[in-house]
């Protein structure tokens, strides 16, 4: 398939048509998934500034299935000829289109049993040399994607009709695992540990249902592994009888990484090393590597972030081909750029970001108005820059986020464009994608409307500033911003009354604590302390929800394809665990079929004064559901919105490039279905940015349970005040008040005694002196051991409980809950 490339110069279409832009609804959007080759619409015109080869999508075909090439001619015998629904989109993106993946759907959904390659092709017409090379080509990609399997003999299935759940594999530490369906419904599927030899953490793959076990989850068995999640790996290098391998970090991989003597790199035994795997790992062979970086003898903070990169396989150098279109990207915006986009440059938009922040996505501005606010969002228009298909597009699908660690970023895009010309940097014109909204006094967005803009932020402001600007009249800071003071004190006026609206609501408010790391010009943790959150960044979350409601209406009601951020009510067996606990605790709630968001924020409002408040909010906040991006919206429970996707950060979030395209797509009026991402190719894009979150979350939780073990290495032996956060059959877990650092308790380290433990009521009861320790209880520890390496934390209780400690007693108690047995 050869993608059509545009000949024509000049402004895209796919945006604002006049100065008044497109006047829109919006609602809210998420995150696209798995990647899928599409190609840029026909006749799509570029700015001046882009050279033609830039618009060329590279062709990057998929691996072809081993079906044999037919000779040119008819289809099967009394086959005729299907007729492809998506055909004009088809046309639009190829000089030589085929078959669209839903016509092939369609076709084997209405055939008779699994369809080899030449059945399939004699009916689409595809039957010709170049034609079903091309077909090959999408079936495999189909088949790498989860869409279709194939059998023994070379027959093509829909996975839906195969009873087959696609799904994530995740593992855990004691050997067994989980899939968690694609879909996102239904409880994971059950791996038992001989089945998990077959795949690593964090592998798609095809699994069957063969039956429940004796505790009533569904079992599962490993039909197809659809792509591998792993293939890097830090981790030990040693020899056993001669044999050379690497023992992962990551505890969740349970099978050591045998190394070829010719691939050791020269690593000695008992160093760090990164290893790139080779060969995947089935039920009789363990998985084959070669070592491609030594980092040394000992894990040190200055290499916690490196690891991490190598660790989960993240993209962190730019192909050169990438980094010559960023280069070839202007420095500044030229006035024949502008065209006819609206003139926002004398408007007194501002940014409010961190200190560090050095990439700007958003600028705000409000006015008042006869019935309430005019609120203008201003987002950074990256969907001017990174055009589908382009190699800057590609590497940033691959990416599909930036990724934050203490004192470094990943970026998604080249620094060029996320710190350079895409970011809302002050005194200087940049190109906007803007939602402009009126809000009425009750806090309810009345009005929307879509446009491009120019726009040039009138000044740089903090968090820290605005704060003590009009949170505390801090006169130094009042003159500092005066010449925008006036509009900050009015976003301020604003922001009250969206806050209302979000408590009338019901939205859950949980209270964020984050750990900030200062490390020096080495890379050594110097500083720790808790970030705290002030109303200035309420305000600037309270305008980025109010854009992207409005982007998700926008969309549902255009019924353009496009990634909503969804998060679903928990889970009912998570629920049903969470009930059980409040009643030891005294507290309730409705039943799962009549729980609403402001249920929670309800009993989080009760137990706020508590001193065991912080532990039932982290319980609360780990009984929710994962937010993930989704092409059908289902709300967003946590915010209590009907609908709601993200517009706001195009910079660093893929979903919200998509997002822009979708809306730009649907101002031009033309169909949904000449929209370059079908409904397929979003689903798909929606799991794969779901997937690459997960990723870049889990790296970064890694460095700051690293960097955490590496500040308290140099509190050994230091003494603090904290809350038992988990109690298990080996000891406690204890979360210290200042720095939120977790550490262990272990059962030895507790009064000597027979301790026993209660999994209903979660206590740690002591036989003969009759000491019991239950989550909530006020402790005080002492500082034992910490290992950065490792990611441990060691603890001693300093005294028996909270007696003659001065520390409060623990929260009243009821009675134990009595274990109902669940259907499954």
């Amino acid at each position: 398939m050869t993608k059509k490339t545009s000949k024509s110069g000049g402004k895209t279409p796919a945006g604002k048509g006049s100065k008044q832009g497109g006047a829109a609804a919006s609602r809210t959007a998420g995150k696209s998934g798995k990647p899928t080759k599409t190609g840029k619409p026909a006749k799509k015109s570029l700015p001046p500034w882009m050279p033609e080869a830039m618009a060329r999508a590279p062709s990057r075909p998929a691996p072809a299935s081993q079906a044999r090439r037919p000779a040119a001619g008819p289809g099967p015998r009394g086959a005729g000829r299907f007729v492809d629904p998506h055909a004009q989109r088809e046309a639009q993106r190829y000089e030589q289109p085929i078959a669209s993946r839903e016509a092939i759907l369609g076709f084997l959904e209405a055939a008779e049993g699994p369809q080899t390659a030449e059945e399939i092709a004699g009916p689409l017409g595809l039957d010709a040399p170049d034609r079903f090379d091309a077909l090959s080509k999408r079936l495999g990609a189909m088949v790498r994607d989860g869409q279709l399997v194939q059998n023994r003999r070379g027959g093509f299935a829909p996975v839906q009709q195969t009873d087959l759940i696609a799904g994530t594999v995740i593992a855990n530490p004691d050997g067994f695992g989980f899939l968690r369906p694609d879909t996102g419904g239904g409880d994971d599927l059950f791996l038992p540990p001989y089945e998990m030899r077959k795949v690593m953490h964090g592998d798609r793959a095809l699994a069957n249902v063969t039956g429940i076990d004796r505790r009533g989850r569904r079992e599962g068995s490993i039909a197809r592994v659809l792509e591998r999640g792993v293939t890097r790996l830090i981790g030990r290098f040693g020899f056993e009888v001669g044999i050379a391998y690497v023992a992962p970090d990551d505890k969740r991989i349970q099978r050591n990484v045998q190394i070829p003597q010719d691939a050791t790199g020269g690593a000695r035994d008992g160093q760090l090393v990164v290893v790139e795997l080779t060969q995947a790992p089935d039920a009789r062979r363990p998985p084959i590597g070669k070592v491609i970086a030594v980092l040394g003898d000992s894990l040190t903070p200055s290499l916690v972030v490196e690891a991490a990169i190598h660790g989960h396989n993240l993209p962190h150098e730019f192909p050169q081909e990438v980094l010559d279109e960023a280069t070839a990207v202007p420095l500044v915006v030229e006035p024949a750029m502008i065209g006819d986009r609206v003139d926002l440059r004398s408007t007194p938009l501002v940014t409010i970001d961190g200190e560090d922040a050095k990439d700007f996505d958003d600028a705000v501005y409000c006015e008042p108005t006869r019935d309430g606010f005019r609120l203008i969002v201003a987002i950074a228009d990256v969907s001017h820059y990174v055009r589908p298909g382009a190699p800057l597009d590609d590497e940033a699908q691959k990416r599909a986020t930036s990724v934050y660690f203490p004192g470094y970023v990943v970026p998604m895009l080249p620094e060029t464009l996320s710190n350079g010309i895409c970011s809302l940097n002050p005194k200087v014109d940049r190109m906007t994608f803007v939602c402009d909204m009126q809000v009425n006094r009750d806090g309810e967005v009345t009005s929307s409307r879509f446009y491009e803009a120019v726009m040039n932020s009138h000044a740089r402001l903090t968090y820290t500033q605005v704060w003590k600007a009009v949170g505390e009249n801090d006169d130094e800071v009042r003159t500092q911003i005066a010449p925008v003071l006036p509009h900050v004190e009015r976003l301020y006026q604003l922001y009250h009354v969206l806050a209302k609206a979000r408590t009338q609501r019901g939205a859950i408010e949980f209270e964020s604590s984050e750990v900030r790391f200062v490390l020096d010009n080495r890379g050594e943790v110097t500083q720790a302390g808790m970030l705290v959150r002030n109303d200035a960044h309420k305000l600037i979350e309270e305008c980025m929800i109010a854009a992207n409601v409005q982007a998700a209406l926008f969309l549902l009601k255009a019924h353009i394809p496009a990634p909503y951020r969804i998060h679903e009510k928990p889970p009912e067996t998570k629920y049903m665990d969470l009930l059980e606990f409040l009643k030891e605790f005294k507290l309730s709630m409705p039943s799962w079929g009549k729980v609403q968001p402001k249920d929670f924020t309800n009993l989080l409002k009760k137990v706020r004064e508590r001193p065991d408040a912080a532990l039932l909010e982290s319980v609360l906040l780990r009984s929710q559901s994962l937010a993930v991006y989704s092409p059908d919206n289902v709300g967003h429970f946590g915010l209590a919105l009907e609908a709601y996707a993200h517009f706001t950060s195009p910079i660093r979030r893929y979903p919200d490039l998509l997002v822009h395209r979708a809306i730009k797509h649907g101002l031009t009026k033309k169909s949904p279905d000449a929209f370059q991402y079908s409904a397929r190719d979003m689903a798909a894009l929606a799991l794969q940015c779901s997937e690459r979150e997960r990723r870049a979350d889990e790296a970064e939780r890694e460095v700051d349970e690293r960097f955490r073990a590496a500040w308290m290495e140099k509190h050994v032996g230091g003494q603090f005040d904290g809350v038992i956060s988990g109690v298990t059959s080996f000891g406690l877990f204890v979360e210290l008040d200042e720095s939120k650092v977790n550490g262990l308790v272990h059962v030895t380290q507790l009064p000597q005694d027979y301790y026993h433990f209660d999994p209903v009521r979660k206590t740690l009861s002591g036989e003969r002196r009759g000491l019991s320790f239950r989550l909530g209880d006020r402790v005080r520890i002492i500082v034992l051991k910490a290992s950065l390496e490792e990611r441990k934390i060691d603890f001693r209780l300093v005294e028996d409980k909270t007696k003659d400690s001065g520390l409060p007693p623990p929260a009243p108690r009821g009675q134990p809950a009595k274990r109902k047995k669940q259907a499954y």
